[in-house]
């Protein structure tokens, strides 16, 4: 799905013309309120899990690399908040990549991607879906929660996979600018090569 919609923007930016410099203002305004909308939801996420204080113990082995699976104990409430924290973390990561490539570089793509990839990933997140939605932690929601990554095959949770869709985007615009900045070859060329040789 997401694959579908990277490909989808970069088709449709490429065709509408979006990267020209007039559309810059809306697209940073568009990617600054979608920023700020998940930051304000993830604060009121946070909010949520400290008043339930779901005191409720879990325990799990940490699969997070270099944690040599060591056996963690703590509580829902403990375990939720560190999950915000996390996607806290990686949207204030991915905003700071997304802000240096597109003044930096010029880069169009990524802002547009980002102000739409982040909601997609925040409405499958568990937090939201539980703390928001209202839905049971069972089945796929039970916790400790398994990072989703849909670019293995090819950024979890949240926006932790947003750098490699940032990188894919840029890279297309890039190529896409070298492709029409490169100058046709000569079409004399060849007889021109002809004519020395004789």
């Amino acid at each position: 799905m997401q694959l579908v919609i990277i490909f989808g923007t970069m088709h449709v930016v490429k065709k509408a013309g979006l990267e020209s410099p007039e559309y810059a203002p809306l697209i940073r305004a568009a990617y600054g309120v979608t920023t700020a909308a998940i930051l304000g939801l993830t604060f009121y996420m946070k909010g949520l899990i400290a008043k339930r204080n779901d005191t409720t113990a879990l325990e799990y082995d940490d699969a997070t690399p270099g944690s040599q699976n060591e056996r963690v104990v703590t509580t829902v409430a403990k375990y939720d908040a560190s999950e915000v924290a996390k996607l806290q973390k990686s949207t204030l990561f991915t905003l700071a990549i997304v802000v240096f490539m597109h003044f930096k570089f010029g880069y169009i793509q990524p802002l547009i991607l980002q102000s739409l990839l982040p909601i997609l990933n925040l409405y499958k997140n568990p937090l939201f879906q539980i703390h928001i939605l209202g839905k049971p932690a069972t089945d796929s929601l039970k916790r400790p929660w398994v990072p989703e990554n849909p670019f293995a095959a090819f950024t979890g949770a949240g926006n932790r996979d947003a750098p490699a869709a940032i990188a894919t985007a840029a890279g297309a615009g890039a190529s896409a600018a070298s492709d029409d900045s490169e100058p046709a070859a000569p079409a004399n060329n060849k007889s021109s090569e002809t004519r020395k040789d004789k």
